[in-house]
């Protein structure tokens, strides 16, 4: 049995780094990197970017590992899977967007878009 199974474990590291970013302010530590209004990057916050960026390049790799089993099911239903990678990338450019500008509320939506995708993406990939 694997002590770290894809996708269990980049989804657990992935959280990881969400409970990190979302520490409150006292912990953060300094300002690094002013982003925008509102918006920077701390010590902590770069710590969270990091531990993000495991987790997602082993769930990411783990789909490309995979990537046979979503072309079979985007074949399957092209327009299904057309809606999927357009709402992927709807949420990924809210989620980017946010963080340099005032659509301050925004940033949920695309984070449930692009979260809702993920998974969409993973149940496909898992299916056998």
């Amino acid at each position: 049995m694997k002590v770290f199974s894809w996708p269990v474990a980049a989804l657990v590291i992935i959280t990881l780094a969400i409970a990190l970013f979302s520490a409150p302010t006292t912990f953060e530590g300094p300002v690094l990197i002013p982003i925008s209004a509102g918006h920077a990057l701390s010590i902590l916050d770069s710590f969270a970017v990091i531990v993000l960026l495991i987790g997602m390049a082993w769930l990411y790799g783990g789909l490309w590992q995979r990537r046979e089993r979503l072309y079979c099911s985007i074949c399957r239903s092209p327009i299904i899977g057309g809606v999927v990678i357009f709402c992927a990338g709807v949420g990924l450019g809210l989620l980017i967007a946010s963080a340099f500008s005032f659509f301050f509320w925004w940033w949920a939506v695309g984070a449930v878009l692009f979260g809702a995708m993920i998974i969409v993406a993973l149940a496909s990939a898992m299916q056998t």
